[in-house]
């Protein structure tokens, strides 16, 4: 049975176990985890590893199989803001290489962690997952002062090891181009990481408003999210605010905000302040409800630093029955965009295009069965197991 090993690393030590606990969160938190579990789940004929690199835990090492999937963790040495080195991690790697030749699985592509592992394992099959982080190609053109110098750092560090990465799966179109600096013949196909399609319901949305006490002559704009920059809340307070004008019905409700004081909150206080229904974080096993009983979704991403693809909540809110309204719907799969959503290319066009759905809401159709067929985690296993065959026929 061939292996597949998924390496990924720690990128949010706050919210975490630093230490092996009984839930074994410390294991199967993060992306990494969620790739070996689907794998295992959803394609079966491969044994699956997670090996993660991690420079906040407590332990030197540490390993445990949970559900046929052996996760292992390796303290590192933070190295300034250039990433972690594990030499264990890397003597490791080297030896797993020559030993089963397996098939190497790196979540995330423009990292440090990535230029090492493709650096010391030149000659192995390795794939890399690329989910918003930006490329230094990028960033060489957009910043200034340290930030440059590092990006300046990460282009020669591509160039020399991007070369030995056999295929790149991208979740945006926009970073094609930048890939290809570093890797002219770059093997590459848009992806994305799917949906548990079976978590989320579907109701009418009738059913929906009067569970969650929200008024069903009103029309809902929905936002599911930090009140950050990054998502451009500000601007998208700003055209709710004008389309209120024209349809006063209009409402705007935001679950899964933390609150004030929580990282990521900019736009809380504008946000309490513009009127808007506020809900806060909720169980994920109740977040269905929130979809099903909207209008639309929206989500704004016109920024130029955005390299996200669709986005995980539009494809949740298609599941669910309810259109989307987002530029990010320009990385969609499926040939059918224009059914389940509106892909404005400005705000006025945001603006344009939210009012379309609230008052043409018939216009829209087979959002979940087209979720479904792109996005399931059955769908993108599909497409997994595809690209192991073609690595091993190489």
């Amino acid at each position: 049975m061939q292996k597949i090993i998924v390496l990924t690393f720690n990128y949010e030590p706050s919210q975490f176990p630093a230490a092996p606990d009984s839930e074994n969160r410390f294991y199967t938190y993060g992306f990494g985890s969620a790739f070996g579990r689907l794998i295992q789940n959803q394609i079966r004929r491969y044994e699956v590893e997670v090996w993660r690199l991690d420079g906040y835990c407590e332990v030197n090492y540490s390993e445990k199989i949970i559900e046929k999937v052996k996760y292992r963790i390796y303290k590192a040495a933070k190295i300034n803001k250039l990433g972690f080195f594990s030499w264990k991690f890397i003597k490791d790697l080297k030896s797993e290489n020559k030993r089963t030749k397996p098939i190497f699985f790196v979540v995330h592509t423009h990292n440090w962690q990535t230029y090492q592992i493709a650096f010391f394992l030149k000659g192995a099959k390795i794939i890399t997952t690329h989910h918003g982080d930006w490329s230094p190609f990028f960033l060489y053109e957009t910043t200034k002062g340290f930030r440059k110098i590092k990006a300046f750092l990460g282009k020669a560090a591509e160039k020399i090891t991007f070369r030995n990465i056999t295929y790149f799966l991208i979740c945006d179109l926009a970073e094609v181009k930048y890939i290809k600096l570093a890797a002219p013949g770059m093997k590459y196909e848009i992806f994305s990481t799917g949906l548990d399609i079976h978590r989320f319901k579907t109701i009418n949305r009738a059913d929906a408003r009067k569970e969650l006490g929200l008024d069903i002559n009103k029309k809902y704009i929905l936002y599911v999210g930090k009140l950050y920059k990054y998502k451009q809340v500000d601007k998208l307070i700003k055209i709710w605010l004008e389309i209120k004008k024209e349809i006063p019905e209009t409402e705007l409700l935001i679950v899964g905000n933390e609150g004030r004081d929580k990282w990521g909150e900019e736009y809380y206080d504008l946000a309490v302040s513009s009127g808007a229904k506020i809900i806060g974080r909720i169980l994920n096993t109740e977040l269905y409800k929130y979809y099903c009983a909207a209008d639309v979704y929206v989500i704004m991403t016109l920024r130029n630093d955005y390299f996200g693809g669709t986005g995980i909540a539009p494809l949740e809110s298609l599941a669910c029955n309810t259109p989307v309204v987002t530029n990010s719907l320009k990385n969609y799969l499926g040939d059918n965009a224009d059914e389940i959503g509106e892909t404005p290319e400005n705000e006025d066009e945001y603006k344009e295009d939210i009012i379309k759905v609230l008052r043409y809401p018939g216009k829209y159709k087979n959002m979940r069965e087209s979720v479904e067929k792109f996005y399931s985690w059955e769908a993108v296993a599909d497409r997994m197991e595809n690209i192991f065959i073609i690595l091993n026929e190489n």
